[in-house]
């Protein structure tokens, strides 16, 4: 029996995002793989009747959009959520909420996220007692946008077991003013309140995170990360199993567990990397502190706005011994470090480790690493840690983080052309729920370093469109230790390809044409999972 494609596509231009061979004209596909890069003619002999043959007409092919930082199933039990995204008042804040409240029963929970108060009117959030008048029956929880920070009615606080003289958890605040509570809750205290809220059951949870994955594909984004979500009720895991058994899953997950999912899969036996290419638990995720956007993150300058210099959720001493205990396991690592202060500690922790045992590649990352000066910039590339940028933040919160800390300081966040100019490679992400999941703004924002409302953020540190979409692609790939099976259109490599309307290489002399960018079609494994 002759050895034939499933799948050749021709007349394309393709960028493989492979500098030993970065264009093509056509590609073949067999078994979800891709068995050669080229031209159309060179596949003649792998062609036969039942082989599926796509003419692009010219378009543009490119590896599968990799989200390198964004939390799936967040995303999708938030599409149960009320969506605050955009909110410019408290009055459109209470007016959402209040329709979902108004159709649910007296005592259930109304959850809400993604408001952004730097974009209100008021210039504030709404207190408790507002919270209280307009939703007396129900408790009601709503998380900020960047998922930190969020506020709480009296029914939510007093389910919670909050009052006000609860003794603020560790690594978290309960807001007082005057000796009474405000409503807002900062970090573990925000945290907290989840497990008293009754999770989504398994087969709804499994649907929304079906839609999740359509919505993934509908961007272009074959992978991306979980950063986090395993720290959740058993539901969760009842989920992945009926939406895997299903084959409802059209995107590939690398998770990263923080506690105490990491605690069971370490008392359990379990090692990481688990699992395969569709899902598989990577490493462990430690969270130090805050959000910039929201004056928690741990900074060496207090905010402007409230003069807070942030949180920290550990101490030197206890960042040293967890990284070191998964250091020492062979493992890889992830560090959520937004503020100066967080990202020296999590590099002091990563040195200590590297010094008592020496790897050559444990690819330890950074997530966000957001202010992160020229001093640590030369640090991070001496000592050859992995940074995850969000550039995408100054597009949506830029003008929020430059109230709370300047032009100055902002202008030397996310640094990625000094990372880039030293030698690393540098992934990014969305973050998403935390922002939309679009990489047409992520790419816009990494070449630009502008606001939403046309706000400089430090024009040193743009990148070119290139350079932005193999922060999305390839550097993804080596991330989650996969360049040699993903990232790239090269043979042997699984065929996750996406078919855009623009060419998004090539527009750096007019950089606004990338926020024209939107998917035609996506390949997962060389089977079209959305087609727009």
């Amino acid at each position: 029996m002759s050895f034939k494609a499933d799948l050749v596509i021709k007349n394309a231009n393709i960028h493989t995002m492979d500098s030993k061979n970065p264009k093509a004209s056509a590609l073949a596909v067999q078994g979800g793989r891709i068995i050669g890069v080229g031209v159309f003619e060179d596949f003649a002999t792998v062609t036969g009747p039942d082989t599926e043959i796509t003419d692009l007409g010219g378009k543009t092919a490119l590896p599968g959009f990799n989200d390198n930082h964004s939390h799936p199933l967040f995303t999708a039990s938030s599409l149960s959520k009320v969506n605050l995204t955009g909110a410019k008042s408290h009055d459109e804040f209470f007016a959402r909420i209040k329709a979902r409240a108004d159709e649910t029963p007296a005592g259930e929970w109304v959850e809400a996220f993604g408001y952004d108060e730097g974009l209100f009117a008021e210039g504030k959030e709404p207190r408790i007692e507002a919270l209280d008048a307009a939703f007396p029956n129900n408790p009601v929880y709503v998380a900020r946008v960047c998922q930190h920070v969020g506020l709480a009615n009296s029914r939510a606080m007093a389910a919670r077991g909050y009052g006000t003289d609860t003794p603020d958890p560790a690594g978290g605040e309960i807001v007082r003013e005057n000796g009474k509570l405000t409503g807002r809750l900062c970090e573990s205290a925000f945290n907290a309140m989840k497990e008293v809220i009754p999770p989504i059951d398994a087969e709804r949870l499994s649907k929304l995170m079906e839609r999740m994955s359509g919505i993934y594909n509908s961007f272009g984004v074959t992978s991306t990360t979980d950063m986090g979500a395993f720290d959740a009720p058993k539901e969760y895991f009842g989920a992945w199993d009926k939406l895997l058994k299903n084959k409802g899953l059209t995107v590939r997950i690398a998770a990263y567990l923080l506690e105490p999912m990491y605690r069971k899969f370490m008392d359990a036996g379990i090692p990481l990397p688990f699992g395969d290419d569709l899902l598989r638990f990577q490493g462990r995720k430690i969270v130090l502190d805050g959000t910039a956007g929201a004056g928690t993150a741990r900074m060496s300058t207090p905010s402007r706005f409230d003069g807070n210099s942030g949180i920290t959720y550990y101490t030197q001493e206890q960042l040293d011994d967890m990284v070191w205990e998964a250091h020492s396991n062979g493992q890889q690592l992830s560090g959520h470090a937004i503020g100066d202060v967080a990202v020296t500690m999590f590099l002091d922790a990563y040195k200590k480790a590297q010094g008592r045992l020496p790897r050559k590649d444990a690819r330890h990352r950074i997530e966000h690493c957001s202010f992160c000066y020229p001093p640590l910039v030369e640090r991070v590339i001496k000592e050859g840690v992995m940074p995850l940028m969000h550039p995408g933040f100054l597009y949506y919160f830029g003008d929020t983080i430059t109230r709370n800390y300047g032009e100055e300081l902002v202008s030397q966040s996310f640094p990625f052309r000094s990372l880039l100019d030293g030698g690393l490679i540098v992934a990014n992400g969305s973050d998403t729920p935390v922002t939309v999941l679009d990489p047409s703004v992520i790419l816009y924002a990494s070449m630009v370093r502008k606001t939403a409302s046309d706000m400089s953020c430090g024009e040193k540190e743009r990148i070119t469109a290139r350079e932005a979409v193999y922060s999305y692609t390839a550097a993804g790939a080596y991330f989650t230790f996969d360049e040699h099976n993903k990232g790239s259109l090269e043979p042997g490599k699984l065929a996750d390809i996406v078919v855009t309307n623009i060419d998004p290489t090539a527009v750096d002399d007019e950089p606004e044409r990338m926020l024209e960018l939107k998917a035609e079609q996506t390949i997962l494994g060389g089977k079209t999972v959305f087609t727009r």
